[in-house]
């Protein structure tokens, strides 16, 4: 059995006409806002949940393999990882209509190992240390412990928003344009 949402997305002229249908992985209820995917690119957007079913996939509202999954309830801002809150990049706002996207939490102290759940864990560099970016490049999700995790999370932001002190700090560590391309893509 599968949760399946009926999306209809408030700040886009361009899709709110209609109902969109996503997967769903976690309860949600009428009227409440989320996060989701939208086009080619699967840019974060906001939309109102207008109703939620659960069908085997064979009775799936939509075509099952053509659906998208909802990403976070809107307003997330935290995350907890065992006894340790973690902050989130992702679900800010970065223009008119997008979101940032969830691809890298600070927490002040290391969360205990069964909480990680697949996060790739950095020390919060801001050294030479290219990896970090690359990893998210890659499309992993990465944890920043304590160090200088919020000047990164400060220059992810500056970087999404095209600000030149950013580009030119991470083309210092390295990254190509393809890569600062695709990093730019991951991260909005």
């Amino acid at each position: 059995m599968f949760d399946f949402a009926a999306l209809r997305f408030t700040e886009d002229e361009n899709l709110m006409g209609r109902v969109y249908w996503y997967l769903i992985g976690f309860p949600a209820a009428q009227g409440e806002e989320v996060l989701a995917p939208v086009g080619v690119h699967d840019r974060l957007q906001k939309a109102r949940v207008e109703r939620v079913c659960t069908a085997d996939k064979e009775d799936a509202p939509y075509e099952f393999s053509l659906l998208k999954s909802v990403t976070a309830k809107y307003g997330r801002t935290t995350r907890e990882l065992g006894s340790v809150t973690a902050c989130e990049f992702g679900g800010r706002r970065y223009d008119s209509r997008h979101y940032t996207a969830f691809v890298a939490l600070y927490a002040d102290t290391m969360p205990e190992e069964d909480a990680l759940g697949g996060l790739t864990v950095y020390d919060a560099p801001m050294s030479a240390d290219d990896m970090l970016y690359r990893d998210m490049v890659c499309g992993k999700t990465v944890l920043l412990v304590g160090g200088e995790g919020k000047q990164i999370f400060r220059i992810l932001w500056k970087f999404l928003k095209e600000d030149a002190s950013a580009v030119t700090f991470l083309r210092g560590l390295g990254l190509g344009e393809g890569e600062l391309l695709r990093l730019r893509s991951r991260l909005g």
